[in-house]
């Protein structure tokens, strides 16, 4: 069976849907249910760019075989580009209607010109989309946020977004998502028949796991961080992870124990997030929160696994991997108790109603505190985490492709 695979989220920094594309894409080339996979990004034939290996500097570099690099593609060029101007009208650009539909009208013919050559292949969709090709079709909906809380995006994302996915998941023989919950959102808001809808978890990279104070102390003097005393917290700084009730629920906490455990907070500046940053200013300003902004993803493991509670609220998430991660790393996570948050946590976690504010700081508190509890969810949180495999989601993902191709026959 031949595989044409969409991969346009796969660009540095890897996270969310393109690290799952990313896995997809090199894992697959070997399974021995795969004779061929190729590459399509926005309309065009590409070989996979190249991304750094996601490893400790102190770590062995893992054996895997080098991508070819490649000359990015336009979108490619015009995000560096984007990148060098300043945030008002960086955010303009990215915000512009115009722009956005002119892109969803002509990516679609480009795929659609690529694809006609093809032949006896299944198409994947990793990231929400599928053009119109005659093939056989799978998509990935990693989550309905942009129907649920579109305030959460940009309104010409939005408009995008409710156009293509009706279309996308209409032409898809199958659509793969990423956690039971969203499968059941996806089955209601578009009236699918069960069966056309499958989960497939993602999985834990194996660099994820518990570590001792000598191997993360390169990275933790760093950033002025002391082994197992900080509560952490990854993502994009944006609306959707609800860190502004973060930040207000610890400072609800006496404030020796935020002194003793400040909370630490990595990720890039996100959309619409100038009210969160003001915030995380003021805790600054207190000495009990720490920003560290974009950090390298080399750098990742050793501040999950020196960090002594991994605090996660959000308010909304399709699969939610940075539990997953921690868990892996050997460490007790507070979480949310929706969508997708306590399948992927399975029983090891705190879980928290993410607009009760006091809850979630009292579930940190027990978390920092509870001795028993800890040693209890460090335990689960590693079974559970041990049973969330990149190598099983490809196999399954795998068989969702043999299932569409025999469809086809």
């Amino acid at each position: 069976m031949r595989l044409v695979l969409s991969v346009e989220a796969i660009h540095p920094p890897l996270a969310g849907i393109g690290r799952y594309a990313w896995e997809l894409a090199t894992r697959c080339r070997s399974h021995p249910g795969i004779e061929s996979v190729r590459f399509i990004s926005h309309g065009r034939w590409v070989n996979l760019p190249k991304i750094e290996p996601q490893v400790s500097p102190a770590l062995p570099v893992p054996t895997q075989s080098a991508p070819v690099e490649v000359q990015l593609n336009y979108k490619g060029r015009m995000r560096r580009r984007i990148e060098q101007i300043p945030n008002v009208i960086r955010r303009q650009v990215r915000q512009s209607s115009f722009l956005s539909r002119a892109y969803g009208k002509v990516a679609p013919l480009l795929a659609n010109m690529s694809l006609r050559s093809q032949r006896d292949a299944v198409f994947h969709g990793p990231n929400y989309f599928v053009p119109s090709s005659g093939l056989p079709s799978l998509v990935t909906v990693h989550d309905l946020s942009m129907y649920r809380f579109p305030q959460w995006h940009p309104k010409a994302r939005i408009e995008r977004i409710l156009e293509s996915l009706p279309q996308s998941i209409e032409r898809s023989q199958l659509v793969l998502t990423d956690s039971e919950a969203i499968r059941l959102e996806v089955i209601e808001q578009f009236g699918l028949q069960a069966e056309k809808v499958r989960t497939i978890l993602l999985g834990v990279d194996q660099i994820y796991h518990p570590r001792s104070e000598e191997e993360v102390r390169p990275v933790l003097e760093k950033f002025g961080l002391r082994y197992n005393a900080y509560s952490f917290f990854v993502s994009t700084i944006e609306p959707r992870k609800n860190l502004r009730n973060l930040i207000a629920a610890y400072k609800l906490l006496p404030l020796d124990v935020r002194r003793q455990y400040p909370l630490v907070l990595a990720g890039g500046r996100g959309w619409e997030s100038d009210d969160i940053h003001a915030d995380i200013v003021a805790a600054q300003n207190e000495s009990w929160l720490k920003y560290l902004g974009f950090v390298e993803q080399h750098e990742m493991p050793a501040l999950y696994a020196g960090c002594r509670l991994f605090t996660y609220p959000s308010w909304y998430e399709g699969f939610g991997l940075p539990i997953a991660e921690a868990m892996a790393s050997g460490v007790p996570v507070v979480t949310s108790n929706n969508s997708s948050m306590p399948e992927v946590a399975g029983g090891a976690a705190l879980l928290v109603e993410p607009g009760d504010v006091e809850q979630i700081s009292a579930a940190i508190h027990k978390g920092l505190e509870d001795h028993q509890w800890r040693l209890e969810a460090i335990a689960k949180g590693r079974t559970r985490a041990a049973q969330l495999t990149w190598d099983s989601c490809v196999a399954n993902t795998v068989e969702a492709y043999k299932y569409v191709h025999q469809m086809s026959q």
